[in-house]
């Protein structure tokens, strides 16, 4: 069965493991202090910890949070929002998204909002975590502004990847340009360095424009290489303003590459994108992430958005397994006996 930690909200989640261990944090809220109203819980998130085991997932310290925003005049006193987990020479670095309470409002095509920006926390237990030097009086990756062509709000969900190809690390972030179409023009962004503490960002470089969707939130990039070429695979949940009629269900989709024969050739501004539509990967279930991505069936989870009455339910799936045929994506409800990618 799907899994709630007690008492709490519970939605975008990212993955790290540690030995054999899978590892999973979260935004989570209280659901006393939203006053049991889904709608408050995002000015209120914080970052939970869970490990799998035999009997399902274990909340780690439940009473306290991995990550929290801080108390008084800092760019991320407001809430903690969604981010990703990388290890490098034996410890792990939190990337997370954050925004200021003091910061002036900016007013988008949706809304005014706060600007977000993207900082890292490090531990080296995935227990204790601390910020870095580099993100305790500023952000590492800060929003570009509006000068940068984005809105300047829309800067979050960093996923963070080494790239083998020429060793250097890259953050993908959902953003929004601002002379696109209310409902439509959505891109994952991207900035790169060499140590994690130094990100390169201007000029904005971009890896996917969507023309279907405004927001591609919770982003995960990956190569898979295929029996006679690669593909690079983003996966990514859409949302849309409740102004808009949209008939395209809620879940997870996936867009991908044309093949590939060589990855070190393509830079990720210049990916061949396949020429369709975005692919649906998950009904209903939102923020869907891949685990164990070397694996012949890598493992999918998400959670689950809204229940018929369109309130929000949360939590994290039950497992399912992921087969690669003919370059695309399909979910299995039961772990594949033999290879299936293809």
């Amino acid at each position: 069965m799907p899994w709630q930690p007690l008492n709490k909200y519970c939605w975008d989640f990212w993955f790290v493991y540690q030995a054999q261990t899978l590892h999973i944090f979260y935004l989570q809220a209280a659901r006393l202090a939203c006053a049991y109203n889904a709608e408050r819980r995002h000015n209120l998130s914080s970052v939970g910890h869970a490990i799998l085991t035999d009997f399902g997932w274990q909340e780690i310290s439940p009473g306290l949070p991995a990550l929290a925003a801080r108390q008084g005049s800092y760019w991320d006193n407001l809430s903690i929002w969604t981010g990703s987990i990388i290890e490098k020479e034996g410890r792990y670095y939190m990337f997370y998204t954050a925004r200021c309470s003091e910061d002036p409002l900016v007013l988008t095509a949706h809304e005014r909002r706060q600007p977000q920006n993207i900082g890292v926390a490090e531990s080296s237990d995935l227990i204790t975590w601390q910020r870095t030097t580099a993100s305790r009086e500023n952000p590492v990756i800060p929003n570009p502004g509006l000068s940068s062509g984005f809105d300047g709000v829309s800067w979050r969900d960093p996923y963070v990847i080494k790239d083998n190809k020429d060793q250097q690390f890259y953050a993908f972030i959902t953003a929004c340009p601002i002379d696109v179409p209310t409902d439509t023009g959505g891109v994952v962004a991207y900035a790169n360095s060499v140590d994690l503490e130094n990100w390169q960002t201007k000029p904005c470089q971009i890896l996917y424009q969507s023309p279907e969707f405004h927001y591609l939130e919770v982003p995960q990039v990956f190569w898979r290489k295929l029996p006679e070429c690669w593909r690079l695979y983003l996966l990514f949940s859409p949302y849309w303003n409740r102004f808009f009629e949209r008939r395209e269900p809620k879940g997870t989709y996936y867009v991908r590459s044309r093949p590939i024969k060589d990855p070190k050739q393509v830079s990720y501004d210049c990916i061949p994108w396949e020429d369709e539509p975005a692919n649906l990967l998950s009904h209903g279930l939102y923020g869907g992430r891949l685990v164990n991505l070397e694996d012949d069936a890598p493992v999918f989870f998400g959670f689950q958005l809204e229940d018929e009455g369109g309130h929000f339910v949360g939590g994290i799936s039950d497992p399912q397994w992921a087969i690669f045929f003919n370059g695309r994506i399909r979910l299995s409800q039961s772990k594949p006996l033999a290879a299936w990618t293809s």
